[in-house]
């Protein structure tokens, strides 16, 4: 019976003891609301500080990929600034600097490039007797164009390259950007966004 006894004191020992410590976490918490001295914000996510330009250039590499050995030797490439998908008519400097990015990765990989307005492949010259084929195709013109949808987090991306003759995409690739403080500058609907949340606390 004693026994008995002294097992109910000690349970009851140990758990008035969690119920005061529990107490005393709860009366912390209210003196630091009451007295404003918590934390007022927090933030919400890890802001992505890559580089814009090296995931262009990567994308620009994937699309060299699908190139090789579709696209005729010297073919150029015009350039297109590349479309807000969610506002068309959208003239900030992100479309035309991120399909430049595009642009000067592939000229660095050996294809013609160029920023003036596409013209259809002359038609070939007629053989002349007893000349073979040609060992070579000729040039196909080709346009680089792409979009973007601006999100909340990231900037959905997509590119492609097409002929100019029939309009056959040889390549295409879709990557994303991150919104951060470098394509906020080039996108000034995102200037106003930030990570940080309101502050958790009620003013009075």
């Amino acid at each position: 019976m004693k026994a008995w006894v002294w097992v109910l004191a000690l349970v009851l020992a140990v758990s008035g003891g969690c119920t005061w410590r529990e107490t005393k976490k709860s009366v912390a918490d209210t003196k630091n609301f009451v007295f404003d001295t918590g934390a007022t914000t927090k933030t919400l996510y890890e802001e992505d500080n890559s580089p814009t330009i090296e995931l262009n250039y990567e994308a620009a590499d994937a699309l060299a990929k699908d190139l090789k050995g579709d696209l005729p030797p010297n073919s150029p490439i015009s350039v297109e600034r590349f479309v807000n998908e969610g506002d068309p008519a959208d003239k900030s400097p992100f479309g035309r600097v991120v399909a430049s990015q595009v642009a000067s990765r592939l000229a660095k990989l050996d294809y013609k490039v160029t920023f003036s307005a596409p013209k259809p492949a002359a038609p070939p010259a007629p053989l002349a007797e007893g000349q073979g084929a040609p060992k070579e195709e000729p040039p196909r013109p080709c346009i680089l164009s792409g979009s973007y949808f601006v999100g909340s987090t990231q900037i959905l991306m997509h590119a492609r390259v097409v002929t100019v003759d029939d309009d056959t995409e040889l390549s295409g690739h879709d990557w994303t950007l991150p919104v951060n403080k470098e394509t906020r500058e080039m996108l000034p609907q995102l200037k106003h966004g930030g990570s940080a949340s309101p502050s958790v606390k009620t003013a009075f």
